[in-house]
């Protein structure tokens, strides 16, 4: 009998322990996929969403990806991002939070563009990235069409022409 309760306690604790992964990790996003919704702000502390008519997401989970869609960024009017229907989210969910609030918001702040930013790792762990890249989704009436690692400038700018 002990040894019938203690597989079926190996059994209880296997299970619940692989129901936790698989309710903490979602899919990532692929094509065909809808945009999931997000509730964010922007670096003003603003509600960010991406709208309905939006054609491009570009984001960056890496400090690399960062400052890369920001120089490109830095260089276009304040309604560049708003003119071809593109917008630009950012995590920042890995930097410690006293860096955040002290130094990268406060200089985010000075873009001319809204920047969605994640602070809770949950809200971007449905989306693709590869380190260092920008991942740029191709959205069709709400649904991914294509999706694309950018690691150059030159690269994130042909992208962006194309809208």
């Amino acid at each position: 009998m002990k040894h019938t309760s203690n597989k079926l306690m190996v059994t209880i604790v296997a299970f619940m322990a692989i129901s936790a992964v698989s309710w903490a990790q979602s899919p990532l996003l692929r094509v065909g996929d809808p945009i999931p919704k997000m509730t964010l702000s922007d670096q003003h502390e603003k509600p960010w969403v991406i709208p309905a008519d939006t054609r491009l997401v570009l984001f960056s989970g890496s400090r690399n990806a960062n400052t890369l869609v920001q120089s490109i960024l830095s260089q276009k009017s304040a309604d560049y991002l708003n003119s071809k229907k593109v917008v630009y989210f950012s995590d920042l969910s890995k930097m410690p939070g006293f860096i955040t609030r002290t130094f990268a918001l406060p200089s985010m702040r000075d873009l001319p563009y809204s920047v969605g930013i994640v602070l809770n790792a949950e809200e971007s762990q449905s989306w693709p990235r590869e380190d260092d890249a920008v991942t740029a989704l191709l959205l069709n009436q709400g649904r991914v069409s294509k999706i694309e690692y950018i690691k150059n400038a030159e690269l994130l700018q042909q992208t962006l022409d194309q809208y």
